[in-house]
């Protein structure tokens, strides 16, 4: 990376080969229009042991606008992956945070519990992407559609749930849109949420949160309140959370809030369409580089 000049106008493309690299790595703002490309996300794995800090914690922090990652898994390994985690030994652990617009995601996997997509600000487009985490763990002020993607909900618990056999309930979500100017949002186009945990489809962030599930299979993981308001419980009318077309038993309407919008046609087209919620540069830019290939 330090071998990118600041500056750079052209797109730079660095391959990884297989294996798993310890590595803290920080994009900063004037290293634009970088592409890191691995060619098996289960194969090429960047990995950080880092906690507690929601914004810097962490094997991938991007301030550089256009970032893709390709075949790619980023993994903090703070938490120790066990069957059932406890949560006292759970902290703030995200796997890539996001702090500038214009990223894309391809076949990329995330894995952390808590915090794991730090998606701050900015316009960012997941496609075919795999998701773990357990609480708030697709979470800020972001712009971004995640399509077909797999959103897996970890199983959680505490001392005294663990006696009784039960888990805590987690949040799929936790986004931060500020206003009705505000333009950020999270939507979930063709996805799958599956797990072994429970957990709300999202939590509000802020005042104006908003969270569309569209045409996505929901599993049992899904709890049936579906959404929770956290600290703004007397401003739900602003929420935008909604469900469109969605399957499974997760996605069984009964015991829903009563705050979850019906959007109308228009919305629902101007949303999940990445040409108009993200620009259309989301779905072209990748199909059109002039790349200079650096290899590691």
């Amino acid at each position: 990376m330090d071998s990118i000049p600041s500056g750079n106008k052209n797109w730079i493309k660095i391959y990884l080969k297989h294996g798993t690299y310890n590595e803290k790595i920080v994009i900063p703002k004037e290293k634009q229009k970088i592409i890191m490309e691995g060619n098996n996300a289960s194969k090429v794995i960047i990995q950080y042991n880092d906690a507690g800090l929601a914004n810097s914690s962490g094997p991938l922090r991007v301030d550089a606008e256009y970032f893709v990652a390709i075949n790619i898994t980023f993994k903090n390994t703070n938490t120790r992956m066990t069957p059932i985690i406890p949560y006292k030994a759970i902290k703030v652990a995200p796997s890539v945070i996001l702090a500038a617009d214009k990223a894309w995601f391809y076949g990329c996997s995330f894995i952390s519990v808590q915090d794991t997509v730090a998606d701050l600000l900015g316009r960012h487009y997941f496609i075919n992407c795999y998701i773990l985490g357990a609480i708030d763990f697709i979470w800020g002020g972001g712009q971004s559609i995640y399509q077909n993607c797999v959103i897996y909900v970890k199983a959680v618990t505490s001392k005294e749930l663990m006696k009784e056999g039960g888990m805590l309930e987690g949040f799929i979500t936790a986004q931060g849109r500020e206003s009705e100017e505000d333009k950020s949002g999270f939507v979930f186009k063709n996805c799958l949420i599956q797990g072994d945990g429970k957990a709300y489809l999202g939590r509000a962030y802020r005042n104006y949160s908003r969270v569309v599930f569209y045409e996505t299979n929901m599993s049992n993981v899904v709890v049936p309140r579906g959404w929770d308001a956290w600290d703004y419980n007397d401003q739900v009318h602003k929420f935008t959370y909604a469900e469109i077309n969605c399957t499974g038993e997760g996605a069984n309407k009964k015991g829903r809030v009563g705050w979850e919008k019906n959007l109308s046609a228009k919305d629902v087209k101007f949303l999940i369409e990445p040409k108009n919620f993200i620009d259309e540069d989301a779905q072209s830019t990748s199909r059109r580089l002039t790349l200079s290939p650096f290899h590691l």
